[in-house]
């Protein structure tokens, strides 16, 4: 039986600078497709036996009528009149069009992820890492700067009380390499309410401490995180710390969540899971 073809353009340009189409290795992970990395298709569009089927909205963007050097996604839904648009995260204030479906949001970077990491030992209590070149537009952000030195300043109150926290700069490599051998992780905004941080917590089992989320901030269309299943929800950052000292009292309900967590990564957001999960919308699509 052969296989069905699947195009792409590898890349999309934002202010001049080529990205990779975040969502083409994980069609790779699909057996029943063939996936064609085709520069002469429309940018942040795929195609499937010769007609576009979806649109990507890349989280580039703040907005849907935001440019990217290639227009906006507006535009391209517009032009091109596809069934799908893949959104990788919802943004307040938006009237998304018909069609649109939350479609996971990917880590910065794929890594092989240790076989120990229900049971290895995570001297790590906190972390409150941020990479190097890891997060967009921070410099520029002020409510987010102010936001961020209020999640750093718990973590140094955590250390005080004789905690093993971090906290600081580190390179992609660092931030990935600590992160298999930490309990709990405060998650705060990026560029938006979603961030890679988050994605990297639940790929290494991290628990996140973060502010509520629920049904308004799927991190997919069929993945909405669950306090007390998959993080501990906090709407004030100011009480990071007393949380955390809470939750490092339970050792039985970090070792739960985590359990939670990385079935959640396995069964539903690792990049064969996606892979098939988008594959699965797609070929509704073409039906």
């Amino acid at each position: 039986m052969s296989k069905v073809q699947v195009e792409l353009n590898p890349a999309y340009k934002v202010n001049g600078i080529s990205r990779p189409l975040e969502i083409l290795p994980w069609l790779n992970e699909v057996n029943e497709i063939s996936v064609v990395a085709n520069s002469h298709v429309p940018p942040l569009s795929i195609v499937v036996n010769n007609r576009v089927v979806a649109v990507v909205d890349p989280f580039d963007e703040p907005e849907m009528n935001s440019p990217c050097d290639e227009g906006s996604t507006l535009q391209r839904v517009r032009d091109l009149r596809p069934s799908l648009i893949f959104k990788y995260q919802w943004r307040q204030g938006v009237d998304y069009p018909k069609g649109t479906v939350s479609a996971g949001y990917p880590c910065v970077k794929e890594v092989a992820c240790p076989t120990d990491l229900l049971t290895r030992s995570r001297p790590i209590a906190i972390t409150a890492r941020m990479r190097v070149n890891g997060d967009y537009h921070w410099a520029a952000n002020t409510d987010w700067m102010m936001a961020r030195s209020r999640i750093v300043n718990q973590a140094k109150l955590l250390r005080h009380l004789g905690h093993n926290t971090k906290w600081g700069l580190i390179c992609d490599s660092e931030y990935i390499s600590e992160l298999w051998d930490t309990k709990m992780g405060f998650e705060w905004s990026g560029s938006g309410y979603l961030t890679h941080r988050l994605i990297e917590y639940i790929r290494a089992g991290v628990v996140p401490i973060t502010r509520p989320l629920g049904d308004e901030w799927p991190i997919r269309e069929d993945v909405v995180l669950e306090d007390g299943v998959h993080c501990v929800f906090c709407p004030d950052p100011f009480r990071f710390a007393q949380e955390a000292s809470r939750l490092l009292l339970n050792p039985q309900k970090i070792a739960r969540i985590r359990r939670n967590l990385l079935k959640l990564w396995e069964d539903k957001l690792c990049p064969k899971a996606q892979g098939y999960w988008i594959w699965s919308k797609l070929k509704a699509a073409t039906d």
